[in-house]
């Protein structure tokens, strides 16, 4: 078996554990699960407490993921909703229930209620986090607003990732998508978890453990101080020279002084991460250059030098920089003279070094915007994106999706990247026809960076390709390239099985596969001719494997 490449095994999962605060890891569906049963029950007893009379199946679930997140990850999310029981497979028409104060929201977006085939929405995080930056503008009609024709880029920065998609304004809450959504794990999550390896590095890996396992509620405040920490960083002082300080809980420092025989400070003075060494002989208190600086234990703080908070910040920084400059490039064509905006939004998006770098690095080139409070403009557009009828109107492909089927002999010898070893190996001769075909290609549906709108069917015609077939059998697969040609080497997402009807005329009937696509989560059906057209919808069920995706944990 070939070892993926790394960036390919992010897209394939989450993660199969979670490890819980104590170090102990606990299977991923389990915590998911339990948490959205959790989230019903909070909201039920809600409704009692408020004397509201409301049946689960009138609620409406809101889930949101990363727009970057593959249709696996995005399916393991929507089957844990089920077995979590949030909703049954199939409602109609619901109701939107608001609290007073939304119900004045809600007017004046002029929106009711909305129609839905199900309970349950998977949203786009960035998606949400744009209705808020809307709303927000909307509420504050003397300051700057968008206009129609106006394109934004919105960086929706969390813990986890760092998730962008670029959209045009084309009329009051509508838009489209320019580009495919793009990100990468850059979230400020890391950045804790490298302080994380410095502690564990100047007090032991094994006190470090013990401490998290014998007490975890402890360790959770050192985490929280870590946090704290890094929020604050260059918040005061716009500068990357001097001392940052994390406040250390007493229970850790006690916790610790009983592991240490030698001088902590002394073992603090001989840390080195990323360059960055401490000093701990007053002698060099003062000394600072590039590569040296002091890093200070008293027990109550430790001090990390500013240049080494930053270098922290800008190994994630530097990477969605990077990752955007390519895009932009890459899309100068479309983007030129519409790209007006960058908004940032997520808990990454507070820091005030982040903004800083952000606002440096596109300053001759585009407005920098930032919501009231970016860490809740996903919560808060979520709530508001299930009432929007079509708030994006279509969206870029990210992938040329497909289904294996044959090619006529003829067909695939004029593509140009069906090999010729291709067709030797693959050519068969169907026993009802009578025709030559090669098995083994690639049927496309719909291109890469191609604009689907919202709720666009694509719809393929198959035949029945032997009478000894007793079902039909629809392989499902992704390229990252156009018209691949042929299956092989693309990533196969799913298979849907279907039995013939008894009364399929294996010369005369058809059955038809069709691809739902501007959603979310893309759909695939299987509609069969007999007597009857009967469209059947499989829900993958998805399973963990090897690979992981490295973004929740």
């Amino acid at each position: 078996k070939k070892k993926k490449k790394k960036n390919e095994q992010r897209e394939d999962t989450l993660k199969r554990r979670i490890c819980a605060i104590n170090g102990t890891a606990v299977e991923t569906s389990h915590v998911f699960i339990s948490a959205f049963r959790y989230c019903k029950k909070k909201a039920m007893d809600y409704f009692g407490e408020k004397h509201i009379s409301v049946k689960e199946d009138e609620v409406q679930w809101i889930i949101t993921v990363p727009a970057i997140w593959s249709e696996k990850a995005k399916g393991l999310m929507r089957q844990w909703a089920m077995q979590a029981k949030l909703c049954r497979p199939s409602v109609g028409s619901l109701p939107i229930l608001t609290l007073e104060p939304e119900r004045a929201k809600q007017t004046k977006l002029g929106v009711e209620s909305i129609s839905t085939e199900s309970q349950l929405a998977i949203t786009l995080e960035p998606e949400c986090a744009s209705v808020c930056v809307m709303l927000e503008m909307k509420d504050k009609p003397n300051e700057m607003r968008f206009k129609a024709g106006d394109c934004y880029l919105m960086m929706d920065l969390g813990a986890g990732t760092a998730d962008m998609v670029c959209h045009e304004i084309i009329g009051p809450f509508e838009v489209r998508e320019m580009i495919a959504s793009f990100g990468g794990p850059w979230g400020s999550g890391y950045i804790d978890k490298d302080v994380v390896t410095i502690f564990q590095h100047l007090f032991g890996e094994k006190n470090m453990r013990e401490f998290q396992a014998t007490r975890p509620h402890d360790y959770l405040h050192l985490l929280r101080n870590i946090e704290n920490s890094k929020q604050r960083f260059f918040k005061m002082q716009k500068k990357t020279t001097g001392l940052h300080r994390i406040e250390i809980p007493y229970q850790f420092g006690q916790f610790m002084q009983q592991k240490f025989t030698e001088n902590l400070e002394e073992s603090v003075a001989k840390c080195q991460f990323l360059g960055e060494y401490g000093r701990g002989d007053n002698v060099h208190l003062f000394f600072l250059s590039s590569y040296f600086l002091e890093h200070e234990y008293d027990h109550e703080y430790l001090s990390l030098s500013c240049q080494l908070w930053a270098k922290l910040f800008d190994l994630r920084i530097n990477e969605i920089l990077k990752k955007t400059n390519e895009m932009l490039l890459k899309n100068e064509r479309i983007l030129s003279g519409k790209l007006k905006y960058i908004c940032l939004v997520g808990g990454f998006s507070q820091s005030p070094y982040l903004q800083y770098k952000i606002r440096e690095h596109f300053k001759d080139r585009f407005m920098v915007v930032i919501p009231q409070r970016p860490i809740l403009s996903v919560i808060q557009g979520a709530a508001q994106l299930g009432r929007l009828l079509s708030f994006v109107t279509s969206r870029i492909v990210k992938y040329t999706y497909g289904a294996a089927g044959g090619f006529s002999i003829e067909e695939a010898r004029a593509h140009p990247k069906v090999p010729k070893e291709h067709i030797e190996k693959y050519k068969y001769v169907d026993d009802i026809n009578n025709q030559e075909w090669v098995g083994g290609c690639f049927r496309v549906f719909v291109n890469e960076d191609e604009e689907v709108k919202v709720d666009q069917v694509v719809e393929k015609t198959y035949s029945k390709r032997s009478k000894r077939k007793k079902n039909a059998t629809v392989a499902i697969y992704r390229s990252k390239i156009k018209d691949p040609g042929i299956s092989t080497g693309c990533k196969l997402l799913g298979k849907i099985k279907i039995p013939f009807p008894d009364d399929f005329n294996d010369v005369m009937d058809r059955f038809y596969v069709r691809f739902y696509f501007g959603e979310a989560m893309i759909r695939v059906t299987v509609k069969m001719k007999g007597k009857e057209y009967v469209e059947n919808e499989v829900q993958f069920k998805y399973h963990f494997d090897d690979n992981h995706l490295d973004v929740i944990g």
